[in-house]
Parts: structure tokens; sequence; C-alpha cells
């Protein structure tokens, strides 16, 4: 089961994309700010972050760029999901970008398309 870090200041939108994305196999821990996703992600390594940008104590623009200098989570898969603009620069660091809304069809494409490869045992 690939698990999912999802980091996002609204509840609503938190409990939604948790319903959706359990439902669709994939074990979803939550983070309310950026400061919680970094210990969050220091605890235990997800397969792929799914975060927003505009989020109190710690904002999305710092979260990636302290995620992207951290040896042991600079190649972590990261989408980035925002109702604002998003800058050239967090598109690069970024694995993916989501304008909010977005269509759920998207997001699961989006989530396919960078989660890591299974490892083969051959």
């Amino acid at each position: 089961m690939k698990r999912l870090l999802l980091v996002d200041d609204e509840a609503a939108i938190v409990e939604a994309l948790q319903d959706i994305l359990s439902d669709e196999g994939y074990a979803v821990e939550a983070a309310f700010n950026g400061e919680e996703a970094l210990q969050r992600l220091h605890a235990a390594r997800p397969d792929l972050m799914l975060m927003d940008l505009m989020m109190p104590v710690m904002d999305g623009r710092e979260l990636l760029r302290r995620v992207r200098q951290d040896p042991s989570l600079h190649d972590l898969p990261v989408v980035v999901m925002s109702a604002g603009r998003i800058t050239d620069e967090e598109r690069q660091a970024a694995s993916a970008t989501l304008a909010k809304p977005f269509e759920l069809e998207v997001l699961l494409e989006t989530l396919q398309k960078h989660l890591p490869e299974p490892e083969s045992g051959t």
C-alpha cells in the first residue's frame, strides 16, 4: 500500500481527500502546516507528499524548499496543489502541480504517475 502525506490547513479538504484516497487504496496521513509535515516526514517517510502552498505556521513554499535541501528527503515526490499562483521556481521544485479546484481523475493520474514503482524481486 502506497503511503501519502497530505498537507493542507483546510480540515474539510483534508477529510475529503483522506476519504477519497483511502478508498483508492492509499494509506493517508495528514499534517495541517509545514512544520507538522516536516516532523511527520522525518518520523516516517511517505512514498509521496501532496501539499498546499498557503498554510499557517510554515507555508508550503518554505516546506518545499526545506524538503529539497534535506539530503534524506530531496528526492521525495511532491505534488503541489494551490488555488493561488504557483511560481516557475515552485514548478521546478515540485514533481507536479495542480491548480485548485482540480478534477479527481487528474489528481489520481498525477499521483500514479509520480509514485515510485515497486521494486521487483527479480
